[in-house]
């Protein structure tokens, strides 16, 4: 079950107003809001969503998981994974979580990441190209523009891939009106 990603992407974009985020909140807001849609997300396209999920509860808890095909004991489609880090830190964390190696293989991945600047993404961007091993892959990347000093990421750049080669890629804007975040698609 493929999915289209830069069109989970567009909406994610579009709906972000709905979140009411706002300058002043802190960043487990942003992480704890942004996974609750994609789980909402997944409910309402027939996934079913898990948080905090281990698979096995041997593995590294992947932050969100919808899962498909139940067959009354096991869950035998790892329909998507999504990791959401804050931490600057933690970005080759993030991706590594995302393709290392590991006994269910999601048929979709998404990773959003806040980074310090555009010169960290297409690092990041580059350790993807060679790591990557998921058919379907999205990286979400949130930062702030050169030269601005604001509290708040005003550019947010998505990168899809397939396997390690990469397919296409989106740019989006922020700005807020008193306070709330909402973001638009930048023309390509």
């Amino acid at each position: 079950m493929k999915l289209d990603l830069m069109k989970l992407f567009d909406g994610y974009v579009r709906n972000y107003h709905t979140f009411n985020l706002t300058i002043h909140h802190g960043k487990h807001s942003f992480t704890m809001t942004e996974i609750e849609y994609f789980s909402r997300l997944g409910s309402m396209l027939g996934y079913h969503p898990f948080t905090e999920d281990t698979y096995n509860g041997k593995n590294r808890p992947m932050d969100l998981t919808w899962w498909n095909n139940f067959d009354g004991e096991y869950w035998n489609d790892l329909v998507l994974h999504l990791e959401r880090e804050n931490l600057f830190n933690k970005d080759e964390e993030t991706l590594d979580k995302l393709f290392c190696n590991r006994e269910v293989i999601p048929m979709n991945a998404i990773g959003i990441m806040n980074v310090r600047n555009f010169e960290r993404i297409v690092e990041l961007v580059d350790k993807a190209k060679a790591t990557c091993m998921i058919e379907n892959a999205l990286l979400v990347f949130k930062t702030t523009s050169t030269g601005k000093s604001q509290i708040y990421f005003d550019e947010v750049y998505a990168y899809l891939f397939k396997h390690s080669e990469l397919i296409d890629t989106e740019r989006a804007t922020v700005s807020d009106i008193d306070g709330t975040l909402y973001m638009r698609l930048s023309v390509k």
